[in-house]
Parts: structure tokens; C-alpha cells; sequence
């Protein structure tokens, strides 16, 4: 083939890549760097006492500053460092100068240094802590092709199977309020009563009220299209355990952190106001259901768990990679924004879920650590389980799990091949040795564990 009969091919794939670079790409991401406002609404003893739940839940002062401080050595991280972190955490003021009582901000300066068990120099030093909501955010840019080829054959091969479990989808009133857009929506008789959150639906149709729904929060990903197989498993074993009561099941989409071009993640209120609209409007605003979430999601689960309308209709709650247990102590923030990928699974990470635009700005701009954390302490209110492996490269497991169960004394273990569940008499834990961050719905073996878990918890 001659050059010339080459140009017209070549032309028609990058004329339209550039267009989207250009078009689409560079002035999304710039606009996506916009600091949020500055300033908290939290007064002064509320604060105070968010810092005292943090400092006591911190087991080893010096692996958290170090960690927040993207690995410093101890010597070189200084107060003044010190002093615009507490500035960041506890006043969400980018400057320690602008915090209005600066008495307030050295009592919990002292308050470190007594629990570190030493005095950090004075001065600043030579790194700069992690600040998810103020540092610049690392977008990288996407082809054209990765968006119409793999994600939008995914997205596909994820309705087909999510139509054979029986779910069926309610999506956005509105075309094209995302990219890839999606033409099996065009099949769908229903849609969405929240303006932003479209849905998967299984309707609950149980004679023993003792069985309770599921709803559904993913993480980070290609969407629902990571949890398919759980959700075929968990329709089969109901099918098993008599066809004749179906437990319902409603599985909320986020499609900013599903690798799509579409809105800005919903800030917490409206999330929960708009996920309020969908359960009314299929009746779970009058029952009790399961919420189980994985990851991400597990953030917009305890935003629903602090709500104190949604809060008395959940029941037991099943957190897979819990990352709202273990945001305080920083290796989630590091981990996603300022590591400096190495390893395969590493680098995977960091290019389809660091880097992504969606998702990058909802773990930055959209991510307020101290409205989406759940301490511990929260966990004797009602029954958990928890889900964690222990090679995630995102949470610290090791150091997270033994965090949990400090509180737990009386619990019970008992082994299995590659892993163990802890067992209390509010909580349920499983711990798969060698898994990573959702791998737990990857595996066969080790996914029918939690779905025994949901199950167990569904039928109360």
C-alpha cells in the first residue's frame, strides 16, 4: 500500500483524537483543578472532639505523620509542616495562618507531639504533607478509543449480565449525560427519580418479613461490571434456598468514578437526598435492608449510616476494602494520590484509577476526610461485616484489621485455606491472606464467602 493510500485512514483516526484532546480533554481537566471553598462548619467543640476520636483511634503517631508526609524520615518532617496539616484536617484551611484561633491549632500541635513522645523541630522541612483536597490533582488523558472500545464493550457485556440476574435498569431521565454513551438504555421502560443516579433493580418479594433487601455501593472501576458474577451467585443461592421469597436487591451506578466523561461526583447531602429519592420511590424507606458497599463506596455508605433519616432503615452493614474505616490515618490518601507506582499491580492501579478524570476528582476536590469517616467506635450500633485482604495496595489491611479488633477482645477465630473469619458478637470479619484490594469479587472461592455473609445477613 502506497503512502497516500494510507493518509485517509490515518487522518480519520487522529483528526478525531485531536478534536477530543483539544475539545474535551484539556479544558475538563483544567476546570476539574478548582480549589473547593476554604473553612469548615464545624464549630469549636465539635472539632475538638473529631481530633480527640482521630488522635485516640491513631495506634503509632509516628507511622501516621510519616505516612501523611508521603514517607519522610521523622528529622525532617517540622511543626510548621505539622501545623498546616492540622490546618488542612481540622479547619479545611489551606494556610495555617488563616485559622482563626491559633491557641486551638498549638493545643493540638502539643497534642501529637505528647503522643509521638517527642517535640518536632521548629521551622518547616523538606516535604510537603498529603492534601488530597488543595494539591494538584494527576489527570492523565484517555484515547478516544479507550473510551468507545473498552469501556463502552464492558458497559455492554455488563447490562447483558446483569439482565440475566434478574436486575432490571432505571437510568438518567436525560440522553447523553455521559461518555461512552450507553444504547442499551434505549431498551429500559423506566427511569430514574434522582436526576444524577441511574440503577439496577431486583424488586424484594418476600412472604417472611424477617428477609431483608440489599442495596448496593461500588467502588472505583468499570462500575457494576466488577460485581456481576456476586450478584449472579447471590441470585442463585436465593434461588436455592426457595425461588419463592426473592430477596431485592438495588445496586446505586456513580458514573463519575465508573472511567466515564459525564458530572462532577455529587457532594454528600445530595447524594444522600437523591439515593432518599430512589428508595422511597420503591418502598425501602419503610423496611430495614441490608447495605453492603466496597471500597469508595463504602465512603457513601457511612455518609447514608450518619444520615438520621436513612440510618434507622439499615440493618446490618457488609464493608468490603473499607476504606471510611481507615481514612484518618492516611495510607489511602498517599496510596492513591502521591505514590509513585512501582510494582504491576501498582501501576495498573494508578493509570485506570489514580489518574482517571472522574475518579482522581472525586478522591481530591470531592473527598472531605472528616465527613467520610467511620470510626470503630461506631460499629458496636449495629451488626457489621467486613471484608479485608491482605495484600491490598491501597489500605494498609494488616494495620487496619489489628485497629479493629483492639475493641473486640472476645472475639472468636476460626481458619480456612488462605484466610480466617473473626467473629464477635457485632461483627463478623473475613480476612483473606493473600487477596488485594477487590480481588474478594474476582475469585470464586473467596466471593462465595461474602456472599454467604449477605445471604446470612439478608435472612436476618
Amino acid at each position: 500500500m502506497t503512502i497516500k493510500g494510507v493518509t485517509i485512514p490515518v487522518e480519520m483516526i487522529t483528526f478525531p483524537e485531536a478534536l477530543f484532546y483539544l475539545l474535551v480533554y484539556l479544558p475538563r481537566s483544567h476546570a476539574l483543578q478548582k480549589l473547593p471553598a476554604s473553612g469548615t462548619k464545624l464549630s469549636s467543640q465539635e472539632r475538638r472532639d473529631l481530633f480527640e476520636t482521630c488522635c485516640n483511634s491513631v495506634p503509632d503517631m509516628e507511622h501516621f505523620l510519616r505516612t501523611w508526609f508521603k514517607g519522610a524520615a521523622m528529622h525532617e518532617i517540622r511543626r510548621d509542616d505539622l501545623k498546616e496539616w492540622l490546618a488542612w484536617g481540622f479547619w479545611n484551611e489551606y494556610y495555617a495562618s488563616k485559622v482563626a484561633d491559633q491557641t486551638e491549632l498549638e493545643e493540638y500541635a502539643l497534642a501529637v507531639e505528647k503522643k509521638l513522645g517527642r517535640k518536632l523541630k521548629e521551622g518547616r522541612g523538606p516535604h510537603q504533607p498529603v492534601r488530597p483536597s488543595s494539591d494538584p490533582i494527576n489527570i492523565q488523558h484517555r484515547p478516544l478509543a479507550y473510551y468507545i472500545f473498552g469501556v463502552g464493550s464492558l458497559d455492554t457485556l455488563m447490562f447483558i449480565n446483569m439482565w440475566r440476574c434478574g436486575l432490571q435498569h432505571y437510568p438518567v431521565s436525560r440522553y447523553f449525560r455521559s461518555f461512552p454513551y450507553r444504547p442499551l438504555t434505549t431498551l429500559c421502560t423506566e427511569y430514574s427519580v434522582a436526576k444524577d443516579l441511574s440503577y439496577w433493580y431486583r424488586p424484594h418479594k418476600c412472604t417472611s418479613k424477617d428477609r431483608m433487601p440489599l442495596l448496593f455501593l461500588h467502588g472505583i472501576g468499570i462500575g457494576l461490571g466488577t460485581y456481576t458474577d456476586f450478584f449472579a451467585d447471590l441470585v442463585e443461592l436465593n434461588n436455592k434456598n426457595g425461588s419463592h421469597d426473592q430477596i431485592g436487591i438495588l445496586a446505586i451506578e456513580i458514573m463519575p468514578i465508573s472511567f466515564r466523561l459525564t458530572s462532577q461526583t455529587l457532594r454528600r447531602q445530595e447524594m444522600v437526598r437523591q439515593i432518599r429519592q430512589i428508595l422511597g420511590h420503591h418502598g425501602w424507606d419503610k423496611q430495614r435492608f441490608v447495605l453492603a458497599a466496597h471500597s469508595y463506596g463504602t465512603v457513601i455508605a457511612t455518609h447514608m449510616l450518619h444520615d438520621p433519616l436513612i440510618s434507622p432503615r439499615i440493618g446490618p452493614v457488609v464493608l468490603a476494602d473499607p476504606i471510611s474505616l481507615w481514612v484518618q490515618m492516611g495510607d489511602v490518601a498517599h496510596n492513591f494520590t502521591a505514590r509513585v507506582p512501582k510494582s504491576a499491580s501498582e501501576i495498573q492501579l494508578h493509570y485506570f484509577a489514580c489518574t482517571d478524570i472522574g475518579a482522581a476528582h472525586a478522591v481530591t476536590r470531592r473527598f472531605p476526610w472528616t465527613e467520610n469517616v467511620l470510626f470503630k467506635t461506631e460499629m458496636k450500633r449495629r451488626q457489621f461485616g467486613i471484608v479485608l485482604g491482605g495484600r491490598d495496595i491501597i489500605m494498609a489491611a494488616r494495620r487496619c484489621r489489628d485497629y479493629i479488633l483492639e475493641d473486640f477482645s472476645d472475639h472468636e477465630i476460626d481458619s480456612f485455606q488462605g484466610g480466617e473469619v473473626v467473629r464477635t458478637k457485632e461483627m463478623e470479619m473475613l480476612w483473606f491472606d493473600g487477596l488485594n484490594h477487590a480481588e474478594a469479587f474476582v475469585f470464586r472461592e473467596e466471593r462465595q464467602k461474602v456472599v454467604d455473609m449477605v445471604w446470612r445477613y439478608c435472612c436476618a
